[in-house]
């Protein structure tokens, strides 16, 4: 269901007197509506695109950075309206500043702050702001559920079965309007029994994939759990795997039995996951996501509100993948940072997992947007290792990730030339130098906090 409120009235327009938002602020309006409307907006947005987008293809000019932040302990105090707003509570009436924006924008929250703004925000310069960031996030979201019904329909015809997690279908499902949660691509997941067909299945989204020829021997054997293709310029990422921390799923089968069929926007239908094993997915996720953005707080919230996530089956599936601590100690952080009820019918975990996993992701380390994804990228590693009863899993798949086989290595360090182990170390090497020049730019460009 998609909110109606406030779908025609009091929004903002511009000098020469035309709306500057029709239903794209309400309900989404039709492709070509939004299509054009973002056209008519794009010159207004680059600043905010720049701003919401990085790159790690390299930077264009030299950055120092040698002299990065050193990390507080405590992360920087988010305000209280989007604390609110990933709550699903009713904010306070507050003034919307620049930095709050920019926290929005960086932490996945653009749409549900227009949401409230456009009922809420008396100032007018403001709205137009805010109502042209959502112009943009429509506009974008008319482009991903075109790739998501095309993919599905040229793989269904292949006879390779799919669903997808986590995206669009997400908004769709537990948000109240259509843009209250962003999306940049597509996640589809194949069907556990099909996994030697995920080489056809990479040729039909991305014909010269470089990968190509050995994705199917590298997902059966476990080697690799995803690949990313383009499809009409957009990532779209096929999952071999659900959880996709290095050890496999064992509950994998009984996972797919449970999902069901959801209307896309074009009369056919995708699978996507019930409420509950999407809840432990997005749980599972924030650690790999590095506890980065409040979207995924935001998530969790509301799959949480429908009431239809059975606690018993979500007990169950965590202790047989061995995910006890990463899932519910990432709950319990959840609902306390959005002061949230505990479910009365789990129990928080205990043990010496626990004390590791608040090692590895201690309040410091939390909701610190890009830069936690960019400084703490390999600590979702961690999670394979958490996990109760796979020490051996763990330890091998670390050893895979260690030296992968050359297939791998070729794929991925195309650009390097030389023998495995040259391409190996420069690769990773150029790669840890790029991430770390970008974290700088950041850093370089980022206005000074509110103390």
């Amino acid at each position: 269901m998609h909110s109606d409120q406030g779908r025609t009235n009091g929004y903002p327009c511009t000098r020469a007197g035309r709306p500057l938002i029709s239903s794209a602020a309400g309900e989404a309006g039709s492709p070509e509506e939004l299509i054009d409307l973002r056209h008519s907006a794009e010159h207004e947005l680059g600043r905010w695109q720049a701003a919401s987008r990085t790159t790690y293809r390299g930077l264009d000019k030299e950055v120092v950075v040698s002299n990065l932040p050193r990390l507080r302990r405590k992360a920087p105090d988010l305000p209280p309206l989007l604390i609110d707003l990933a709550a699903g509570s009713s904010p306070s009436p507050t003034e919307i500043d620049d930095r709050l924006v920019k926290l929005a924008n960086e932490h996945g929250l653009t749409g549900l702050l227009w949401s409230w703004a456009r009922d809420n925000l008396a100032d007018l310069e403001r709205k137009e702001e805010l109502a042209q960031n959502d112009l943009y996030i429509q506009a974008h979201l008319v482009n991903v559920w075109k790739v998501l019904d095309e993919s599905v329909a040229q793989l269904t015809a292949a006879g390779i079965e799919v669903a997808t997690v986590k995206g669009v279908t997400a908004g769709e499902r537990w948000y109240d309007r259509r843009g209250d949660r962003p999306c940049s691509d597509v996640d589809l997941l194949l069907a556990p029994n099909q996994l030697e067909r995920a080489t056809d299945a990479v040729r039909i989204l991305d014909l010269g994939h470089p990968w190509g020829e050995h994705v199917s021997e590298l997902a059966t054997t476990g080697r690799i759990q995803t690949v990313t293709t383009h499809v009409d310029g957009l990532e779209v990422d096929l999952h071999f795997d659900l959880f996709k921390i290095g050890i496999p799923t064992r509950a994998s089968r009984d996972i797919w039995d449970r999902t069901t069929p959801f209307p896309l926007p074009h009369g056919g239908t995708v699978r996507v996951l019930d409420d509950t094993t999407a809840l432990l997915h997005f749980l599972v996720h924030i650690n790999k996501d590095r506890f980065q953005r409040l979207l995924g707080y935001a998530d969790v919230a509301r799959i949480i509100a429908t009431g239809r996530v059975d606690w018993t089956l979500a007990r169950r599936v965590a202790e047989r993948e061995g995910l006890t601590v990463p899932a519910f100690r990432t709950l319990d952080v959840v609902l306390d940072r959005l002061e949230l009820p505990w479910p009365v019918e789990l129990d928080r975990p205990t043990g010496m997992r626990v004390g590791l996993w608040n090692l590895i992701w201690r309040p410091g380390i939390r909701l610190r947007g890009a830069e936690g994804r960019l400084r703490f990228r390999r600590r979702g590693d961690w999670i394979a290792f958490l996990a109760r009863g796979r020490m051996l899993e763990a330890l091998r798949w670390w050893l895979r990730e260690m030296w992968p086989p050359s297939s791998a290595v070729n794929a991925r360090y195309a650009h390097v030339r030389g023998p495995y182990l040259w391409k190996l170390l420069k690769g990773r090497v150029m790669k840890a130098q790029n991430t770390r020049a970008t974290l700088a730019e950041r850093h370089a460009t980022s206005p000074p906090e509110k103390s």
